[in-house]
C-alpha cells in the first residue's frame, strides 16, 4: 500500500496497488491533519500505520498560519494500516517539529519530537487497564 497525507485538505489516504495490473485503488480516506512522515510497523498481517493528528485552536484559521504560530496541539495515533481505523491514541501534546518523523523504537515505543521545550516524548500503545472486581 501507499499512504498519502495532505495537510491542506485535512486528509490521509491508504491506496492499494494491484500486484498484477499495477492499478491503484483507494482503500480508505480519513479526516486527519498531519505534517509528518507516516511510518508503518509490524508484519503484513498486523500492520500498523502511525500518524499524528493536529487539533486546531480555531477551526477556520488557515493551516499555514497555525503551523507558523505553533499554537495547536498534536497527538499520536496507531491505526490499522489496511483500514485507517484507530487502534490507540495518545493525549494531545505540544506540536511536533514540522515535517518530522515519529520514529519507531524498541518494544513498540515511538519517539514524538516536540517543537516546544521538552525535546521529545516516548510513547507506547498499551492495553486499557482491567478493572478489579
Amino acid at each position: 500500500m501507499i499512504y498519502s497525507a495532505d495537510m491542506g485538505m485535512k486528509k490521509v489516504a491508504g491506496i492499494k496497488i494491484h500486484q498484477v495490473t499495477g492499478k491503484l485503488e483507494t482503500a480508505f480516506i480519513i479526516n486527519d491533519i498531519t505534517n509528518t512522515f507516516q511510518p508503518v510497523l509490524g508484519p503484513a498481517s498486523k500492520r500498523v500505520l502511525v500518524l499524528t493528528n493536529i487539533k486546531l485552536p480555531i477551526e477556520a484559521e488557515p493551516i499555514p498560519v497555525v503551523v507558523q504560530k505553533s499554537d495547536y496541539t498534536e497527538q499520536l495515533t496507531w491505526r490499522d494500516a489496511a483500514t485507517g481505523k484507530i487502534l490507540a491514541a495518545s493525549d494531545f501534546f505540544e506540536p511536533l517539529t514540522p515535517n518530522s518523523l515519529t520514529t519507531p523504537g524498541f518494544g513498540g515505543r515511538v519517539y514524538f519530537p516536540t517543537a516546544m521545550g521538552k525535546g521529545f516524548y516516548v510513547l507506547q500503545a498499551m492495553p486499557e487497564p482491567q478493572e478489579k472486581q
